[in-house]
């Protein structure tokens, strides 16, 4: 009987473990260098850094989102 109680407790703080250690992801726009808004999604846990950082765009030409026809340098930081 304990060892199946003792089971359950270490499954229990396994469980808490693993749902704790998700982190949200932030996604930031840049425009010329100036922070534009941030995004996250509040309910997706993120468990491998990775699957967020790959969200993340390299500095390119892209149209700006505050003023309409303005051609800036658009970069998406993702962390």
């Amino acid at each position: 009987m304990k060892k199946m109680l003792s089971l359950a407790v270490a499954a229990l703080v396994c469980v808490i473990c693993f749902s704790s250690c998700g982190k949200k992801c932030v996604c930031t726009r840049y425009e010329d260098g100036k922070k534009i808004y941030s995004t996250t999604d509040n309910d997706v846990r993120i468990f491998d850094n990775k699957v967020c950082t790959d969200g993340s765009q390299d500095a390119h030409q892209g149209y700006s989102v505050v003023t309409d026809g303005k051609e800036v340098t658009v970069e998406i930081k993702c962390k």
